[in-house]
């Protein structure tokens, strides 16, 4: 079974071509959803030479949940925009589904080689596989009938990837389980909002 990539992108000219290597990769090896909340730079014109267009109001939940709505595959994968995983990631993520789980995310790797962002890391693969608090910088893997049986997700301004965890941490039929698997992510956002903003949205 193939799985569907759905990226929420706002404004992301920059960022688009600067892995304008890694998306010739990616488009490759699964079917890309670039979901696009009203950019006004030439993120569209560049994206759609990856993946499809889907137009959206902005928001990143309302962006993701009308990206899955388009989608064809029964497996879905939410990724930001300047995250970077492997083919054998990619793979590992659909024998994970294939073998009748219903949710999980990769282990988190920044692209940084300060020590601060080792211990970040650890903290947050943690609390993902012991807590079943998910961070959107993880990634998602999940089976369509899973994610609607969870409503998608909630409409909110920020962390709506956190109130999706706490979704499946309360059903009785999933689990979230963590891969070994790295997704490597940008510093960026740690560098522009700070570690404590950043650990808390």
């Amino acid at each position: 079974m193939p799985i569907d990539i759905i990226i929420p992108v706002f404004n992301e000219e920059e960022i688009l071509q600067e892995k304008r290597v890694y998306y010739n990769s990616l488009k490759q090896w699964a079917r890309i959803y670039f979901v696009d909340g009203g950019s006004s730079d030439r993120t569209v014109a560049i994206a759609r030479k990856y993946g499809d267009i889907v137009l959206s109001n902005k928001g990143r939940a309302v962006q993701k949940n009308r990206g899955a709505y388009e989608s064809k595959s029964e497996y879905l994968c939410f990724l930001h925009v300047d995250s970077y995983i492997t083919e054998h990631a990619l793979k590992q993520a659909q024998a994970f589904l294939a073998k009748g789980n219903s949710v999980g995310c990769f282990s988190m790797k920044i692209e940084d080689r300060k020590l601060i962002f080792r211990l970040y890391e650890r903290v947050v693969n943690w609390r993902a596989g012991a807590l079943g608090v998910f961070d959107g910088d993880l990634g998602l893997f999940i089976k369509r009938e899973a994610f609607e049986q969870l409503g998608g997700f909630d409409k909110l301004p920020i962390m709506d990837d956190v109130a999706f965890g706490q979704k499946i941490k309360r059903s009785s039929s999933m689990k979230l389980h963590v891969l070994t698997e790295d997704i490597q992510v940008s510093s960026r956002k740690w560098y522009k909002q700070g570690f404590i903003k950043t650990f808390f949205l």
